[in-house]
């Protein structure tokens, strides 16, 4: 941190600063304020500097408050009627504006919505300078409004905007240590997270941080190991399924007709089947081998078989989704009606997953 003794019109001898004339201009969150920061734009080479009271700092932040104490340079300064300029030349200018703003009572509503990254590094630079408890209320506003997911996709891409959306969420609510939110974001991630997350996490900058950020409880091991036992859970319904239809052996008329050649079946009003010219018609049978034979031509309709790739890169809640969907896809019908045992046990497993998913 570098300081400069200025006037408060800016003059200093050989050591004048005049923060109005510089490239980035000056902002007046106090125009009678007793110090002033420059922040330095690594990117475009431009300063931008706040004129602020450090009597509302000390109030806000126990970390302005040590800043301007006596047993710091700024504060024998200020003791002395002297008007420091203080560089701050790792902080985001913008960021640290909406924060001075705020904090001198000059918020605005330009600064209600933003994207979940610029939330993600303005709760860094509020939790660096301990003013969280000052802005609470605002940072219940930026949470409600934060830009969703979709926001992002054309970006990135759907599945990669969520992978991200979630960090920035996750180490914004951390930094802003607000607990509730935390595990809420959390709870969410677990479920809309595919196993592979971690990977794409440590692949962009500021997400980096988050593992040494988090509870031990969701650090990147125990938050892929929760998420590898869920898909888990969901694929053991998956093929509990197969048991339970290859043990109950009874079987039952149906309404249509099986081609003896080619395995086609029919309606029971067809007199032959054109495609191989057979009139050999028997009725088909609803048994134990053709219900499992529909129940996994249904799963692989929603790309839930073979379970090998679906589980190990879809989140929880894509693969509950295609439980559903199946569910949906399976159109049986027999003399059995409700009571077949492919639409019981298909109706209870699609119960199970969503008790799997609530429960993790």
């Amino acid at each position: 941190m570098d300081t400069v003794m200025v006037s408060m019109d800016g003059n200093s001898g050989e050591n004048a600063v005049a923060p109005t004339n510089e490239i980035g201009g000056i902002s007046r969150p106090d125009p009678d304020g007793d110090v002033i920061f420059k922040f330095q734009d690594q990117s475009s080479n431009t300063t931008t500097s706040f004129r602020v009271s450090s009597k509302v700092l000390r109030l806000a932040s126990p970390v302005f408050t040590r800043m301007f104490s006596p047993y710091f340079q700024e504060g024998q300064e200020l003791l002395q009627g002297e008007h420091p300029v203080i560089e701050l030349k790792d902080d985001d200018a913008q960021l640290m504006g909406i924060i001075l703003s705020i904090l001198h009572y000059q918020g605005s509503g330009e600064n209600h919505v933003m994207s979940a990254e610029r939330l993600a590094r303005l709760a860094i630079h509020c939790d660096k300078y301990d003013c969280v408890n000052a802005l609470g209320p605002w940072i219940s506003v930026w949470f409600k409004n934060v830009e969703r997911m979709s926001e992002l996709s054309e970006e990135f891409g759907s599945e990669f905007s969520t992978i991200i959306w979630f960090g920035f969420m996750l180490l914004a609510a951390y930094m802003f240590n607000n607990p509730g939110k935390f595990t809420e974001i959390s709870e969410a991630a677990l479920r809309e997270l595919p196993p592979g997350f971690f990977v794409k996490w440590e692949g962009h900058e500021i997400l980096t941080i988050l593992p040494a950020s988090v509870p031990s409880g969701l650090k990147e091991s125990a938050m892929t190991i929760c998420i590898k036992r869920t898909l888990g859970k969901l694929e053991a319904e998956l093929q509990s399924v197969e048991t339970l239809l290859r043990e109950y052996r009874r079987c039952y008329e149906t309404s249509q007709l099986i081609c003896v050649n080619c395995g086609r079946t029919l309606p029971e009003e067809a007199k032959k089947c054109h495609p191989c010219r057979n009139s050999l018609l028997p009725p088909k049978y609803c048994t134990s081998e053709t219900r499992i034979a529909e129940y996994f031509a249904v799963l692989r309709k929603v790309e839930l078989w073979p379970t090998a790739k679906p589980f190990e890169i879809c989140s929880v809640s894509d693969i509950a989704f295609r439980f559903t969907c199946a569910k949906a896809d399976l159109k049986h019908n027999c003399a059995a009606d409700a009571n077949c045992p492919l639409l019981t046990k298909k109706t209870m497993n699609g119960m199970r997953v969503g008790n799997v998913c609530t429960d993790s």
